[in-house]
Formats: structure tokens, sequence, C-alpha cells
């Protein structure tokens, strides 16, 4: 039984990808099983054989379809500036048992090299994108390129801070330091 009866080969492909990114987002990639995911997915491990090579396949492809969401939650920006203000200020109110996709990828890009051309193809292309909406955003004497790595660095940066449960800041200090390092790279009214 590799498929739920009256559900589709797409459904149950859908259904094992965002299984899958919670399970190794918990558990980390080395920890998950395909069994734990079959499982909690209601499903027979055939069904994970009958669309990927196996458990590094799934990854990666769990990765691609789930990966951008986080991605996109922790370096959107609409307004530049202000989103960077709010998603800073914020940062620092990770809880510290939150495991993401994104953390289990960039331990599992260190042995996996198909990993690791999703994650530099999917970081490139938002910093390439963060860059081109800075610009114009920020002081002439500041780099959007800088900017843009600047707020890719502390978000992920934030991810592993809260896995070591360290005792938190003052988050009207932290806030203020955001607003802070935000106002300083505004550009300088006529």
């Amino acid at each position: 039984m590799g498929r739920i009866a009256g559900v589709t080969a797409d459904e149950t492909k859908a259904k094992l990808l965002e299984t899958a990114a919670a399970v190794f987002a918990r558990r980390g990639y080395k920890a998950a099983s395909v069994a734990e995911i079959t499982s909690e997915a209601g499903l027979s491990t055939g069904a994970v054989y009958a669309h990927f090579a196996g458990k590094a396949e799934l990854f990666v492809a769990a990765l691609r379809a789930h990966g951008e969401r986080e991605l996109e939650a922790m370096l959107g920006l609409g307004n530049p500036l202000a989103a960077i203000a709010a998603k800073g200020a914020s940062i620092d109110r990770r809880l510290p048992a939150e495991r993401t996709l994104l953390v289990q990828a960039i331990v599992a890009a260190q042995e996996d090299p198909e990993v690791a051309t999703v994650l530099r193809a999917s970081f490139g292309e938002r910093m390439k994108s963060a860059t081109g909406l800075l610009a114009g955003s920020v002081a002439d004497d500041v780099s959007p390129d800088a900017v843009a790595r600047l707020v890719l660095m502390v978000g992920l940066g934030s991810l592993l801070v809260s896995a070591l449960d360290l005792p938190p800041v003052d988050h009207d200090d932290w806030a203020a330091l955001i607003t802070r390092l935000v106002d300083s790279i505004r550009p300088k009214e006529s």
C-alpha cells in the first residue's frame, strides 16, 4: 500500500513532502527515518520509494518544497527597511526548542552536495532579490549587498542561537538596538 485510497499520486507526494519537512525539522536529517515520516503521514514506506530513491532524495525534495517558505518568513522584504526593523525586533523571541528545516539543511549540506546546491541557489536568489529591493532604500555610503548579507546572517544566526537556549536579552533593549541599526542605514533627509 503506497497511497491512501482515493488520493492521487500528486496528493500523496505532497503529503509526504509536508510531513518529511516537519519530521526533518523536528528530529534532524540523521535522526529522522523513512518509517517515522511515513507513519506520521499515514502511509507505507512504499509511498516514499514510489516517488524518491531514498531518504536523501526525499530530504532534498522537502527542502525545495518547504524551505522557501521558511526563507520567506525569515527574509521576506516588502518595504525593505521597515521589514528588517519589524522582523529584526522580534527575532529575539524564537522559542529555544524551535528547530527548522533550514538549520537541518545547513547541517546536511556539509555532507550532501545536492543539499548544498539547493541552499546556495535559494540563498543566492534571496540575496540578489534583497539587494535589488534595498538599492535606493539605504544611504549612499551603505552597500545594499552588505545589508542583505547582514540580514541573512542575523536571521540564520538567530536560528542557531535559539537552539542553544541562552538566557534572553531584554526584548525592549533588543528592539531598540535593531531600530537604531536600521535608522543608521536610512538615507539622510535633505
